[in-house]
């Protein structure tokens, strides 16, 4: 059989929120072959974070378009493929708050000329970002002193 391109669109998305996007440093995806190990394609997940009509808000319809909208963050490849494979996709992210690391993964088989684009292949994170407002890291303590902390949590 000869190889035929094949598509794959992956959009990492932050579970009950919007598309992990270059905002807060995109995903890290991987896609491997899990028959032997090799990895087929490697890259960074970077765009916008979507719609927030049509992801927060409107109801999602059945095979509708939610988040592959516009300029919405997704991870895209062309794979050349000779036969059915078994792949593993790896999300990380997202990559600006290290401290907040997730991943994700799914198993799919892909079939030669069978493109996975549009909404794409869909991973969700699960997790929260937090930034230290208040003190700065600068900032000396003392022993048994009050200390008032500032902090901005939010959804990956």
């Amino acid at each position: 059989m000869q190889a035929q391109p094949t598509k794959l669109v992956v959009r990492v998305i932050s579970c009950d929120a919007k598309v992990i996007g270059t905002l807060v440093g995109g995903c890290r995806v991987t896609v491997k072959n899990l028959e032997t190990g090799e990895v087929l394609a490697r890259g960074v997940q970077l765009g916008g974070s979507g719609d927030t009509q049509a992801i927060m808000k409107d109801p999602h319809p059945r095979y509708g378009s939610v988040y592959g909208t516009g300029s919405s963050a997704c991870f895209e490849t062309e794979l050349e493929l000779a036969e059915p494979t078994l792949v593993e996709v790896l999300a990380e992210g997202p990559l600006a708050y290290p401290e907040a690391l997730q991943t994700a993964s799914k198993t799919t088989w892909l079939i030669p000329g069978l493109h996975l684009d549009g909404e794409g292949l869909r991973l969700t994170l699960h997790g929260f970002m937090v930034d230290i407002l208040e003190p700065d890291r600068a900032t000396v303590f003392h022993s048994g002193n009050p200390v008032h902390l500032e902090t901005c949590v939010k959804l990956l």
